[in-house]
């Protein structure tokens, strides 16, 4: 692992500290955001095919036995998980060691009978854990596992959900590659007496934040922009693209989560037509959304609208910098992400609405709607290249060390109108290709792979995820906050996507 202590330390021979930092800017925001009660959990799962000597009810004991050494072995690998949270409610929030992690509260088992429908019990472990919350966590990590098993199948579904001041979407991703790995490594299993993972004694070298690691410059007229945008009074709160028609709501705070499935030859098709428009999976679905949100708002409501990206920042820091040897950010689990922030003008929409006006819905689009979602989700791939490109100059993630308590920040935000409409998304695609080859009789694979966030009260009123397994089908996930607007209304949305992504892949 990577390595840094401060000549202090070394004078001192300090070997074990309670206090290892304090928390960065975006892990300090994550947290403000779920001390308030306006973020709570991120998970992604995987169907993983067990080999043929571990299925069956006499094999069960050895099956528990080797998933919860691998997923000690993983998380031996990632310090993040290894660490709780001290002050959490003050300004200045650190990580602290910890000596030993509880299984029996990181850990479920939840064993499904043959009559029990495996899609429907993941569909509501998935909500259910969204929207847990983690108690102790000066004492304990913010993260939990569900295993969910069905007697006499060769599958079982591993539910990793954590809390985001530990980590980010990628980290998610991440873990699973880890744990993957470990299952067909011929490790040594760990000794969990009691169920009891104990801990290294010495000092954990954490994920260091980004600001420490890379510079990330702000130009003066860009902060000021920002800082208008953010502090401007409530007269200048009138710009038709924010998202007025879903109006912040703190309380009550209930996630509702849903999911549909592309199956793999119509992914194919659907790269191959991103590919010839010069778009990505991405962009697609933030084209989509358009099409959805204008067709289901009436103008007056929504003239225009915002949305935002997520994007992974691990490609602009270098591997083995100088003060933290070790570091691989592709393999690191941390928050290294930031937002990319996308504008849909009045007269963009209208074109749409225009070109809907008289259009069953329940069928296919029409060419001059399907023209105007191609040339968006173009714009918005073209949008996201030039972010890359200009890297991390610019970012509100380098603009977060002005903000001195995160707590007042996000209660300030609650009471503004709602900027984005929509948020997307993509971990991409989990490769799962053991490190070496192996014996396929007692090899692991992975052939389903979902992503999933909870509901963010302060950020985009729907939350659209993506994940994919190589060679499996594309996952996507949509949930919003369960007040803020019907519930027929989110699944009619959802809706829209699946039969669009279905048409596109057909064509």
């Amino acid at each position: 692992m990577y390595e840094h202590r401060s000549k202090e330390e070394l004078s001192r021979g300090v070997t074990k500290p309670k206090l290892l930092r304090q928390l960065s800017n975006n892990e300090m925001y994550q947290l403000a955001m779920y001390t308030l009660d306006q973020y709570h959990g991120t998970s992604v799962s995987c169907r993983y095919e067990i080999p043929p000597h571990l299925v069956g009810v006499n094999a069960r004991p050895q099956l528990v036995n080797i998933v919860e050494s691998a997923i000690s072995s993983t998380v031996l690998e990632h310090p993040i998980l290894q660490v709780g949270i001290a002050d959490a409610d003050s300004k200045k929030p650190s990580w602290i060691q910890l000596d030993c992690l509880n299984l029996n509260y990181h850990v479920t088992w939840r064993i499904l009978d043959r009559s029990s429908d495996f899609e429907d019990s993941l569909a509501e472990t998935t909500a259910s854990q969204l929207d847990a919350t983690y108690l102790e966590i000066d004492k304990r990590p913010g993260w939990r596992i569900v295993v969910l098993y069905q007697d006499q199948t060769n599958f079982l579904e591993i539910l990793f959900t954590w809390s985001h001041p530990h980590a980010d979407g990628i980290s998610g991703k991440i873990f699973h590659d880890s744990l993957y790995q470990n299952f067909n490594t011929d490790t040594k299993q760990q000794n969990l007496e009691g169920h009891t993972l104990k801990l290294p004694e010495s000092a954990l070298s954490l994920p260091p934040p980004i600001e420490k690691v890379i510079k990330l410059p702000v130009d003066l007229s860009y902060a000021l922009k920002t800082l208008w945008q953010e502090f401007r009074p409530p007269f200048f709160w009138r710009d038709p693209s924010l998202a007025h028609w879903a109006p912040i709501r703190i309380s009550p705070y209930k996630t509702q989560y849903r999911v549909f499935t592309v199956e793999n030859h119509v992914l194919s098709k659907l790269l191959t037509a991103c590919r010839k428009r010069k778009a990505t999976i991405t962009s697609l679905f933030h084209g989509l959304a358009l099409v959805s949100l204008a067709s289901n708002l009436e103008e007056k409501t929504a003239p225009a609208f915002q949305s935002f990206t997520a994007v992974n920042l691990r490609r602009f820091m270098p591997s083995n910098p100088p003060h933290y040897l070790g570091l691989l950010p592709d393999r690191t689990m941390g928050n290294y992400v930031t937002l990319q922030n996308h504008k849909f003008s009045p007269v963009t929409v209208a074109q749409i609405r225009s070109g809907l006006a008289g259009t069953d819905m329940s069928k296919k689009l029409p060419v001059e709607v399907l023209d105007h979602m191609w040339s968006t989700a173009t714009a918005i791939r073209a949008e996201i290249v030039q972010k890359l490109k200009i890297g991390v100059k610019n970012d509100h993630v380098g603009l977060m060390k002005f903000v001195g308590d995160w707590r007042v920040q996000m209660t300030d935000t609650a009471q503004r109108p709602r900027q984005c409409s929509w948020f997307v998304t993509n971990l991409g695609v989990l490769d799962a290709i053991p490190n070496s080859a192996s014996d396929q009789s007692v090899t692991w694979s992975i052939r389903r792979a979902q992503f999933a966030v909870s509901a963010e009260t302060t950020q985009a009123a729907l939350m659209i995820s993506i994940m994919t397994v190589a060679e499996g089908r594309l996952c996507v996930t949509c949930s919003w906050q369960d007040c803020i607007f019907d519930t027929s209304f989110g699944e009619h949305v959802v809706a829209d996507l699946e039969r669009w992504v279905v048409q596109l892949g057909s064509d």
